[in-house]
Order: C-alpha cells, then sequence, then structure tokens
C-alpha cells in the first residue's frame, strides 16, 4: 500500500510543514481546488444584474477613456497600430496582473470562517485568484481579437512568442500575491497601500504609451520596473513584429521566479498563524 510523506514535522516543539508534503498534499485536495475556483466564478457576478457581462464591460469601458482622452486630447504616436487596439491590448494585459496582486491582498483576510473551518493548502487561495484571473484573460483577448478583426490587423509572425511575456508575467504577479497574501494578515496597512502602488505602475509602465515614446536617457531606470520587459515585449511581438527587448525580458523572468519561490517560502512559513493573526 502506497503512503504519503507526513505533511509536518515537529521542530523546536512545534509542527512545521516539510517541503517534501506540499506536492503531496496539494494533489491529496486537488478536486477541493477545482471546487474552490468554480465557486469563486459561481459567486463572483452571481448577484449582479449583468453576471458575466461585467467581464467584457470592464476592459471595454476603461479602453474607451483611454482612447478619448490619448487620440483626441493627448495624442500619443503608436505608428502603423491604431491607438484602440493598442490600449484594448494593453489594457487587458494589465489587468490580469492588476487583478491578482489586487485581490491576493484580501485573499487571507476575507477568507477567516474558511480558514479556521476546513483543511486545505492554504497556497490554493492566492493560486484559486491567479486562474479566475486567466478566465478573464481569456475573455479579455477574445475581445482584443475582434478588435483586431475589426481593424484588418493581423499579428506579426513572432505573435507567439508573446507566450513568454505571459508566462513571466503569470509569475510575477504570482510570486508577489503569496507575500502579499501572507503580509497582509500581518500588516493591514498594506490593503490601502497597495491599491496606490499598483495606480503608479500603471502609469510608469508602457500601457497606455508605447515603449518607444520613453526617452533613451531614463530606460537603464525604466527597465528597474519588471514590468516595462514584459509589457515591451508584448508590444514587440503582437504588434510591431520585432523581439528587441528579449534580454530585458529574461532578466525579469529570472527574478521573477526568484520572487516566487521566496515568495511562496515565506506564504508557508506564515500560514500556521492565519487562523491566530485574523
Amino acid at each position: 500500500m502506497s503512503t504519503v510523506s507526513p505533511v509536518f514535522e515537529a521542530v523546536d516543539n512545534r509542527l512545521v510543514q516539510r517541503g517534501s508534503g506540499y506536492l503531496a498534499q496539494a494533489i491529496r485536495y486537488r478536486a477541493f481546488f477545482a471546487y474552490w475556483i468554480r465557486r469563486s466564478l459561481a459567486v463572483r457576478y452571481r448577484q449582479t444584474s449583468f453576471g458575466w457581462a461585467w467581464a467584457v464591460f470592464e476592459p471595454l469601458w476603461s479602453s474607451l477613456i483611454y482612447i478619448v482622452v490619448f487620440s483626441f486630447i493627448v495624442r500619443v504616436n503608436t505608428g502603423p497600430v491604431p491607438y484602440p487596439l493598442f490600449i484594448i491590448l494593453n489594457v487587458v494585459l494589465w489587468n490580469y496582473f492588476n487583478r491578482i496582486v489586487a485581490r491576493s491582498t484580501t485573499s487571507i483576510t476575507s477568507n477567516v470562517d474558511l480558514l479556521s473551518k476546513v483543511q486545505f493548502p492554504r497556497e490554493f487561495l492566492p493560486l484559486g485568484i491567479c486562474a479566475e484571473s486567466a478566465t478573464d484573460l481569456a475573455i479579455g483577448l477574445v475581445i482584443t481579437g475582434s478588435v483586431f478583426a475589426y481593424y484588418h490587423f493581423l499579428p506579426p509572425a513572432i505573435a507567439p512568442l508573446a507566450v513568454f511575456a505571459l508566462l513571466v508575467e503569470t509569475v510575477l504577479a504570482l510570486g508577489i500575491a503569496f507575500y502579499l497574501a501572507a503580509l497582509t494578515a500581518i500588516v493591514r496597512d498594506l490593503l490601502i497601500v497597495i491599491p496606490l502602488v499598483l495606480q503608479l505602475l500603471f502609469f510608469l509602465s508602457p500601457v497606455i504609451y508605447p515603449i518607444t515614446s520613453v526617452p533613451v536617457f531614463v530606460n537603464r531606470f525604466y527597465f528597474l520596473n519588471p514590468l516595462t520587459a514584459i509589457f515591451a515585449s508584448y508590444q514587440e511581438t503582437l504588434l510591431y513584429g520585432q523581439f528587441g527587448h528579449w534580454k530585458e525580458l529574461l532578466g525579469t523572468g529570472a527574478f521573477a521566479v526568484v520572487l516566487l519561490i521566496s515568495g511562496y517560502q515565506v506564504f508557508k512559513r506564515l500560514e500556521w498563524q492565519f487562523a491566530d493573526l485574523l
């Protein structure tokens, strides 16, 4: 008979989770994870009048605002790419990152009853947010595809390389999510600070303007923002047919992996305190 290695071991008179048991525990509770995602998606729009239509309306509305401002008031030069197409693509991809990070701050604090009554791997909470956000991303990309078709804009041949940028964005967002999910249970001020930081990051990243509009003399500092390489790569591979910042994306990817590993370790170290802290 096969056995599952113990998830906990005694260290200094207290129980500590063993790293080798994390995967085994996650596999054992995989049915719960699938249920949690289905429940979260169902509950999210259940009490609204338009239901899933909000997932379509949200990126369209924010994109429309930017189109009016940056096409008619402050003109942004996006070269051969129509600005509405440029902005809808970037907003959809930004919303994916923003939603994972923003909602991770309350993934622990908003599930106190569940944490105190149900035994399951706590990392399912931020992972579930990532899965939900991926669903919204898929809907947003369908909308983006329809805008591409409207403008008769054919993506470049290197467009599949954008998958690497999406992978880096996901790893980066999930690493931040693990940190924030754990730390906001201790430092509640982060619930106020993080939305402000995300708003600042939005304007400091090439989301509503192309990377080519950034002055060359600030590039060295501008690329310290990990989102810069990600969105520059999106624009280059999906719109302009080049991949000039692949080295920066590679560096951002390495940073994102380190952030994910360290964030997960911090999360696992603090998870046993969640019920007491809340």
